[in-house]
């Protein structure tokens, strides 16, 4: 049985608080300034909660692997991912589900996977929810493509009316009827293509989470519901005007839009980074997505650094996202008695300039080369520091 302790600037509660921190066996038994511990230089955030990431793996191993993408999350100081289906081949049945867990056995950060709902699985998505769910916690039946290149993919609204009831879905919402292909996208990407997809959703659906939403209109038709929904730090930072920066490499799902969105921050629930590596070959090529996962914490400190955002904005990547998907039952979300001693220390006085070259995802490039960034000096999982340094003691989240 071990006991130990760290001391130190700790967001407690919404606020910034010199306290310590005791924790047991890798969660939290006490908070209070009586605590003795390692002295950490820097703000002690929970570490993250990346619910949408695409490790790719499988088929596509060449540009990212589960543990790749894991050693990119956790020196981006997130604790938990949650990646996406759609890989090649897709897990869309317990057997392939048990396959991608099985894949998972060097993990940096703790892993959780999606279930994908298809055309041709949808009549037996409960069964095979009930089947995986006896071992593993399924976070969301997600994402669910609305439009997609794979017509087995591209699932149908009555689809999604029939299965809302089942479990949560996260849905990336772009109306098939309004999107084309072209290179650069968001020309034949429009805004409307979104809109119309939300709306026809808050119609359908009782519930849900819209992944990636890219525009002001659909953030505020969600608004006031029952969803929720995610804003990527591209969408947040990036525009049409970075086509000139970005080039070929301008490409992701759903566009960028002609603003960014950071000054409508507080209009989304959660930020998630769509973490989709791509080869810069494939990216020139016209593949679209971009890598995120360890970048996603780092830009967000130093717009919290500079005063642009509040420090209430780490809520977006930790505690928010916990309760919407239920890791929170699981210990995830904040620095709380009982729950996991998960920390991502950040020093203030370490900002730097983002180099693809430091990172460290396969697919060798980032759309935020030259960006301001502070990363965590050192990332504590389970109470256990694993940063600086490689140490693989992740966990796939089961029951």
């Amino acid at each position: 049985m071990s006991v130990s302790g760290i001391y130190g600037r700790v967001l407690y509660r919404g606020r910034i608080v010199e306290t310590g921190v005791e924790f047991e066996n890798g969660r939290i038994t006490k908070i209070n300034k009586r605590v003795k511990g390692k002295k950490l230089r820097g703000l002690i955030l929970p570490a993250a909660i990346d619910v949408h990431v695409h490790f790719r793996d499988f088929e596509e191993k060449h540009k990212e692997t589960i543990e790749s993408g894991s050693l990119s999350a956790i020196h981006g100081g997130v604790c938990l991912v949650v990646d996406q289906p759609n890989c090649k081949p897709m897990v869309d049945s317990a057997v392939r589900y048990f396959r991608r867990m099985e894949r998972a056995s060097k993990l940096y950060c703790d892993y959780s996977l999606n279930l994908a709902l298809t055309n041709s699985n949808w009549r037996k998505i409960g069964k095979i929810l009930r089947e995986v769910g006896k071992r593993y916690f399924v976070p969301a039946v997600g994402e669910v493509f609305l439009e997609h290149s794979s017509p087995e993919l591209q699932v149908r609204y009555d689809v999604l009316e029939r299965v809302s009831r089942i479990h949560l879905l996260t849905v990336h919402a772009e109306d098939p009827e309004m999107v084309d292909n072209c290179s650069p996208n968001f020309k034949c990407r429009p805004e409307k293509a979104e809109t119309l997809a939300v709306e026809k959703c808050i119609k359908i659906l009782g519930r849900g989470h819209f992944c990636h939403i890219s525009t002001v209109e659909a953030a505020k038709l969600i608004s006031n519901t029952s969803f929720t929904c995610e804003v990527t730090p591209h969408h947040l930072l990036l525009s049409t005007r970075d086509y000139g920066r970005l080039g070929e490499f301008v490409n992701v799902n759903p566009p960028l839009r002609k603003k960014p969105l950071l000054e409508h921050l507080n209009s989304f629930d959660v930020i998630a980074s769509d973490h989709a590596p791509h080869t810069p070959e494939e990216k020139k090529d016209g593949a679209p997505g971009f890598p995120g996962v360890e970048t996603t914490y780092p830009l967000l400190v130093s717009l919290i650094k500079d005063g642009v955002v509040g420090i209430g904005a780490v809520e977006m990547l930790t505690s928010k996202p916990a309760g919407i998907f239920g890791f929170d039952k699981f210990g995830y979300g904040s620095i709380e008695v009982n729950n996991l001693a998960n920390f991502a220390v950040f020093d203030l006085s370490r900002e730097e300039r983002i180099s693809a070259r430091r990172l460290h995802s396969i697919c060798g490039w980032t759309p935020y080369e030259g960006f301001k960034a502070v990363f965590p000096s050192e990332v504590w999982l389970r109470g256990e520091p694993v940063v600086p340094g490689d140490v693989a003691v992740g966990r796939k989240l089961e029951i």
